[in-house]
């Protein structure tokens, strides 16, 4: 049974001839309507919010957008009944497709199996075939904008779909789509042809049959390095399928199968070698309620590129490990913080739990949305960290000794950018960015403290979002430094708010205070160091690989710097400017870093589930951790007898067991 929610008293009752009867559902354009044509007919009625409305740029656009949508055709599109983009309120009528999205089978009933998953390619890529003849882009297929109907799966949402012959309205640079299913190109920002949606097909598709994108991370920085320079994740994919997943994901546009070209094969893989049934799909809508037409993204700001290219460079957009724990770990063999492990409420208390036997660490529960940053007070009593999802932002306290957590929600609701965020050396406050600026909070209250503003571009005439890559402040607590897209690196005095200058040869890439404060780490290919407060280069590092830095830090006597690429640690001696070693052993992009106080040892964790323990005089791994998902944020205590890990996820999707401690003897 389709779910429609009652019309408030300020919905209108009538849009044109149609009658409106409920809501289906509401997203960043407008309101979305389930109505009654005078024949009786069920529709969807998509009515457009009056702030863009009163813009005559979006009206322009939404009168593209109802021109192409109406020459679209095919069994697997939602056609448009009728529109008027003159209207005071400009509104657009499409057939009524009951079901629920692919998002919402997937999520609420686990992955399709790889006959279903082909079944359903094979009906997707009939439908963008269907648009690519009337010279149309899509743009936007994501798994929120697919209907899975009783008689096979339906393309909707044409909001940003785009004449392959004609000027887009938002000019090349400007970058529009779901982090998650964009193709390369799109990051790039260069100019997007039918290709772009086979990528995106080629992501769909393993999302449906994996329950996860082919590039999934926890920030959008990591996502888009993955999206650029990684091969998609298509475990459990075997056969034929696997093979032809991998070629809609090629990093080439030329290098993908059309959409015309991929009904026929979807339909005739035997995935595991089994043949598959006949092409027929039939996904039950009951119980789970649809959200025709628009459905708001998860991550959905867009971010810009200045310039198109196939190779990376010191622009390239790059995955933010963000800013340096100037922390170390020691040689031996870690044992479990306690014996026990913990579940908690909501709440953050603890109730008892199963004696935990392996290495996956002890949790302290509350958090239920994914860890961006973790600190411990400069007693070491106190660990504190961030946990940020588009649902909940705060900040949560544990006092160790008790075990026991507490909230602070943040005043503002979260942009939903996954932009970095980093504590303040006393703990008192957190630099949490977001478009256009960084937001000095103060932990105790979840109050701003301060703003500091990064500066919005125009590229071709149009403006360009100011995405912060990553954040540092001083161990003094005194400056703020943020690495920019377009315009380099920005750094302020916290105090007063000051600008104390832009370092304009280091747009994107990584910033990092060294611990005694004189250096700060900026750029990502090649990375720079500079003496500060002047800001002078000193130093250039350049390791060759063409691929920015994951992860960055500073060890704690600030003579060596740790650089991650992909899978690989590198060590660098800073007062000889020389390589010192190299670590190996992570399967998967390493997120993060962070040294123990004394020195001669670091960890390490990423997206393979593992945090590692490295001798960085031998370069041999002292002891490995298992976790329950991907490490996104590390640190020790300021004596580094513990070491706590934030993650992405927990032991279940409301799990509020996100962060897990270990002893290190």
């Amino acid at each position: 049974m389709v779910h429609v929610d009652s019309l408030s008293p300020d919905d209108p009752r009538q849009i044109g001839p149609y009658r409106l009867d409920g809501r289906l559902g509401a997203g960043g354009m407008g309101q979305v309507y389930l109505g009654t044509s005078p024949g009786g007919r069920k529709v969807a009625v998509k009515v457009i919010q009056p702030e863009l409305a009163n813009t005559p740029q979006f009206r322009a656009r939404f009168a593209r957008e109802v021109e192409a949508a109406r020459r679209v055709g095919g069994f697997h599109t939602a056609h448009v009944v009728d529109a008027d983009p003159g209207a005071e309120a400009p509104w657009l009528v499409t057939a009524f497709i009951p079901g629920p999205t692919l998002h919402k089978v997937v999520t609420q009933r686990g992955p399709l199996p790889p006959e279903a998953a082909a079944r359903l390619g094979a009906g997707l890529a009939e439908g963008l075939a269907a648009i690519h003849q009337c010279g149309l882009v899509h743009r936007d297929l994501k798994p929120g904008n697919i209907i899975m109907a009783d008689d096979g799966p339906r393309i909707i949402d044409f909001g940003i779909a785009r004449a392959m012959d004609a000027t887009s309205l938002t000019a090349t640079g400007s970058v529009i789509g779901t982090y998650a299913y964009m193709s390369p190109e799109q990051i790039h920002a260069d100019r997007t042809g039918p290709a772009s949606d086979v990528f995106s097909l080629g992501s769909v598709l393993v999302f449906a049959a994996t329950g996860r994108s082919p590039f999934d991370a926890p920030t959008i920085a990591a996502i888009v390095h993955r999206i650029l320079h990684d091969p998609p994740a298509l475990d459990g994919l075997g056969g034929d399928l696997h093979a032809v997943l991998a070629a809609c994901l090629a990093k080439e546009p030329t290098d993908r199968p059309t959409a015309q070209s991929l009904p026929a094969r979807f339909t005739s893989l035997r995935p595991g070698g089994t043949a598959l049934p006949a092409p027929t799909m039939a996904v039950p809508a009951t119980t789970i309620h649809p959200q025709t037409w628009i459905e708001p993204d998860p991550q959905p700001a867009p971010f810009t590129r200045p310039e198109p290219s196939r190779g990376v460079s010191r622009r390239a957009l790059i995955i933010g490990g963000l800013a340096a724990t100037a922390t170390t770990a020691v040689a031996g063999t870690s044992v479990l913080l306690y014996g026990r492990e913990h579940s908690a409420s909501r709440s953050g208390r603890p109730t008892a739990g199963n004696t935990a036997t392996g290495s996956n660490g002890v949790a302290l529960t509350g958090p239920q949305a994914p860890i961006t940053a973790v600190a411990f007070d400069p007693t070491g009593r106190t660990l504190l960290a961030m946990s940020a999802s588009s649902a909940d932002n705060s900040v949560w306290r544990w006092n160790l000794a008790t075990r026991r957590g507490a909230a602070v929600h943040l005043s503002t609701p979260r942009s939903g950018l996954g932009q970095p965020t980093v504590f303040s050396p006393d703990r008192t406050l957190l630099a949490k960015a977001d478009l256009n600026k960084i937001m000095l909070w103060d932990v105790a209250t979840g109050r701003v403290a301060r703003t500091f503003t990064v500066t919005a571009q125009r590229l071709n005439g149009e403006p360009t979002d100011g995405y912060v890559f990553s954040a540092a402040i001083s161990p003094d607590g005194r400056t703020l430094a943020a690495a920019g897209l377009f315009r380099g690196v920005y750094v302020w005095d916290t105090s007063s708010g000051r600008s104390l200058g832009i370092h304009k040869d280091s747009p994107g890439g990584h910033v990092a205070f060294s611990p005694d404060g004189r250096l700060l780490l900026t750029g990502d290919h090649p990375v720079q160091l500079r003496a500060m407060p002047a800001g002078r280069v000193t130093a250039t590092y350049d390791y060759r690989f063409g691929y920015a830095p994951g992860a960055v830090a500073f060890s704690p006597d600030s003579q060596v710097l740790a650089i991650t690429v992909h899978e690989t640690i590198y060590l660098w001696n800073v007062v000889s400017q020389r390589p010192i070693i190299t670590l190996k052993g992570h399967t998967g992009y390493i997120q993060t870093l962070a040294f123990h106080p004394r020195g001669g040892t670091l960890a390490s964790g990423g997206d393979d589930k593992t945090i590692r323990l490295w001798n960085t005089a031998t370069g041999a791994t002292v002891t490995t951790f298992t976790t329950l998902s991907s490490v996104s944020a590390l640190a020790f205590t300021p004596d580094g007898s513990i070491l706590a890990a934030g993650l992405s996820g927990g032991s279940g999707d409301t799990a509020g067991d996100r962060i897990r401690l270990w002893h290190i003897p």
